[in-house]
């Protein structure tokens, strides 16, 4: 058997687009943002969507909590990058219809899933 790593370059916007899914419909059955961080000299005027440009943004992030869970979970850019590398190791089906630009609602709640628990959770 052999076993190889590859690298991607994944273009922010695509991320983005990725979370989108997630934040406006495939994840809404499980999340709530509790609180926007916004990098130091930056305010509600200055990113045009918070929900989604926060978390990529150095200083910038979201503040999840999951149903059910009294914890609350941080989305920035180190738990995007996380979740991309397990979403590509962990459930790979899902990371190659977002690499091939077939992704959908589910893709983003996999995708977000695996930033903020490192797994499947819900759904």
């Amino acid at each position: 058997m052999f076993t190889l790593t590859a690298t991607n370059q994944i273009e922010d916007q695509r991320v983005k687009d990725l979370l989108t899914s997630a934040l406006e419909g495939g994840s809404n059955y499980w999340y709530m943002i509790t609180r926007h961080t916004y990098a130091p000299g930056l305010g509600r005027n200055d990113v045009e969507f918070p929900h989604i440009d926060l978390p990529f943004i150095d200083g910038g992030s979201l503040t999840i909590k999951a149903d059910e869970d009294p914890k609350e979970y941080t989305l920035d850019r180190r738990a995007i990058e996380k979740g991309l590398r397990i979403m590509a190791e962990k459930y790979s089906k899902h990371f190659s219809d977002f690499m091939n630009e077939n992704d959908d609602s589910i893709t983003g709640d996999v995708f977000l899933q695996c930033c903020l628990f490192g797994e499947l959770v819900y759904g």
